[in-house]
């Protein structure tokens, strides 16, 4: 008897427990019908040159943080986008594809941005303790 009444009590332990994890659990996002007025309005490619696509990647690029110290050119031709320039890490110069490819009515980024060389390392004393 003393058996089965253990068993019990750990039963509703455990089940207490696996009850309590779901409390924790974040609730459930809710739709919001403004949802879609927040989606900037949809662009018409056709009507957009390249001067306003390069202008647009430009302000892009310029409100990127990261991208602050970059010096990036920007120049398109029938929607594909070139840039050339100097970033510090190859990981910034992924970044500036991104920011790129992310303006209305880029058909293509080509990235010939170059990554500024690393420091060489001070030649270590050997004097030095």
């Amino acid at each position: 008897m003393k058996r089965i009444t253990v068993v019990l009590v750990l039963l509703l332990l455990a089940g207490s427990a696996f009850a309590t994890q779901n409390s924790n659990m974040k609730p459930a996002k809710k739709t919001n019908s403004n949802a879609a007025a927040k989606k900037p309005p949809a662009v018409d490619c056709s009507k957009m040159t390249d001067d306003q696509i390069t202008a647009a990647v430009k302000d892009k690029l310029a409100k990127t943080a990261s991208l602050k110290d970059a010096t990036i050119d920007v120049a398109t031709s029938a929607g594909v986008v070139t840039l050339t320039g100097k970033v510090k890490t190859g990981g910034l110069k992924g970044i500036a594809t991104i920011q790129a490819k992310r303006v209305a009515c880029v058909k293509k980024v080509v990235n010939k941005c170059e990554t500024e060389p690393k420091p060489a390392p001070a030649p270590k004393n050997k004097n030095a303790k």
